[in-house]
């Protein structure tokens, strides 16, 4: 699309679309501590921004960040103290907060997940959110007596939430092993190439059997698939662009191309 034809909207994304491509690249030829790092501090952000809001909001409120008087019959005080210690604190408390909390997250939930070669489940899930839980303990210091029993028990609390809504998470999406029918041949040729981490790739960027054929450098690199990967499927498309056609079963076995016959 040349630039007279795109509109205000697409000019004025076109930018911001550009560097995160860019910095997506830079980071996919980075080391594994250098992605965590960044993923760290972006992660840090945006609990920083999140706790700055929610800083400012409890601040307003007198109340905020005390325990009442008298609490709820029934109500584990330890647990309402640990409530009232995530609302206490001003603007800038919170920011520091929420930064820790969410940093420690996203750099964790990306370290275990690349230790674990690409998987991602349950387990690491509960990892990340200890770490996130112990270490939002120590900074805010929510808990009193003994600091590391308090960011102990406070990770486990955290690794059991986000457990808990992780598994919740899995009941409302589609069971594992199966692949919806306009997927079906994409996932086929990923899996013959040895690139099934991508299929989510595919999916989220809609890129369906029907458009197979259509595939290009631009399209696969706005699926976020790495360069290395995205040579190895175009070579694959234009090698059997012969069988791959949309609504044809996959094969059992691909067969070779045509070959040209000598006549001795």
């Amino acid at each position: 699309m040349s630039q007279q034809q795109m509109t205000l909207p697409d000019k004025l994304l076109a930018g911001p679309k550009r560097f995160r491509r860019q910095a997506e690249t830079w980071i996919a030829q980075q080391p594994p501590y250098v992605e965590v790092a960044v993923a760290t501090m972006l992660g840090g952000g945006q609990g920083a921004f999140l706790g700055t809001i929610m800083g400012t909001m409890t601040k307003l409120d007198p109340n905020a960040g005390k325990l009442p008087f008298n609490p709820p019959a029934g109500a584990n005080p330890e647990v309402a103290q640990r409530m009232s210690a995530i609302q206490s604190g001003g603007p800038m408390a919170q920011a520091r907060n929420f930064a820790v909390m969410t940093g420690v997250n996203a750099g964790l939930s990306l370290a275990v997940k690349r230790y674990r070669g690409g998987v991602e489940d349950v387990r690491g899930v509960m990892i990340a959110g200890f770490g996130s839980g112990a270490a939002f303990s120590l900074v805010s210091g929510m808990t009193q007596g003994n600091p590391l029993m308090g960011a102990f028990s406070t990770g486990t609390l955290f690794a059991l939430l986000q457990g808990a809504f992780y598994q919740v998470g899995k009941k409302f999406q589609q069971p594992a092993g199966t692949t919806p029918k306009q997927y079906e041949r994409a996932q086929y040729m990923l899996d013959r190439l040895g690139l099934s981490n991508y299929q989510k790739n595919l999916k989220k960027a809609l890129l369906t059997d029907n458009t197979i054929m259509l595939w290009n450098d631009n399209a696969l690199q706005e699926a976020r698939i790495p360069p290395g990967p995205r040579l190895q499927i175009l070579h694959h498309l234009e090698q059997y662009k012969h069988i791959l056609k949309p609504g044809m079963p996959a094969p059992n076995q691909l067969p070779l191309p045509p070959q040209e016959v000598h006549n001795d």
